[in-house]
């Protein structure tokens, strides 16, 4: 195989298998330069080969233009079905930072959780972050997932400069789209109740802006030198009421003597006076 036909092999990036196989089961692809996404309808393939899936794929003509491929059995013949579809795929709308990295000149070195890794990027600017940088990226691997990082993209804008949360060194993309965001590492550790006083502050400096946080507990806090600072932005709410301010900073005593595990924390629904 020439090193042309070598660079065009797909390489999984990112998977979401249905265990039971009841379920689509759903691949991101990088293709050269390139990154694709394949769904696999449930019966396609047995469980074991969904985990390795590349050697049992139908030919797929990655040199095309196609962004969204879809693959079945036809129920009668057994026979492998395939459809592309060269659809734009959603992005991040609220694009508030200057800098854009490509997520394929990322270098993973650490994965935190299924859309969070420890990664190298020679693409931020030297002034920002000192090359070769270490960061923190979150991204949205399937589009399902978008709209959690648009929620935490939004609230970094909110809290630019206000030391509450990590630093925000620039978007994600990928084929264009935005799809991600890049965080400035911090060192620290997550919040025992010894803590409960810094988390405290914390949490009342975010009220103060008209937010309230929605999830909070000991692992979305990090206890640094320099104090508590916010983690995971997912369930952020803007221009909150007193009261769910309030409710919130109230549970986050037993959110902090619970040490058990990752907890689900305090996640507002509804409202609150």
């Amino acid at each position: 195989m020439d090193a042309t036909n070598l660079a065009m092999q797909p390489f999984v990036l990112s998977m979401e298998v249905d265990d039971d196989n009841s379920f689509a089961s759903e691949y991101r692809l990088r293709i050269g330069n390139q990154v694709k996404y394949l769904v696999v309808a449930p019966g396609t393939f047995d469980r074991d080969t969904l985990s390795f899936p590349i050697q049992s794929l139908p030919h797929l003509p990655y040199h095309e233009e196609w962004t969204v491929g879809n693959i079945s059995r036809d129920k009668a013949s057994g026979d492998l079905k395939t459809s592309l579809l060269n659809r734009t795929l959603a992005g991040v709308k609220c694009q508030w930072h200057r800098t854009k990295v490509d997520c394929l000149e990322l270098e993973k070195t650490k994965q935190l959780t299924a859309m969070a890794f420890e990664a190298f990027s020679q693409s931020i600017p030297p002034i920002t972050v000192p090359p070769p940088a270490t960061v923190i990226a979150k991204i949205a691997r399937f589009e399902w997932e978008l709209p959690r990082i648009e929620q935490e993209t939004r609230a970094y804008q909110l809290l630019e400069g206000s030391g509450l949360a990590p630093r925000f060194l620039g978007h994600v993309h990928e084929n264009g789209r935005i799809m991600g965001f890049l965080l400035e590492k911090t060192e620290g550790r997550p919040a025992s109740f010894q803590d409960l006083s810094a988390c405290e502050t914390a949490l009342g400096k975010l009220h103060e802006l008209g937010l309230v946080h929605g999830d909070v507990n000991r692992h979305n806090f990090l206890v640094t030198d320099a104090g508590a600072k916010l983690l995971d932005f997912e369930c952020l709410r803007e221009n909150a009421r007193p009261g769910m301010m309030s409710k919130e900073l109230e549970n986050l005593r037993a959110e902090l003597v619970d040490e058990s595990g990752r907890g689900g924390g305090f996640i507002l629904h509804g409202d609150s006076n």
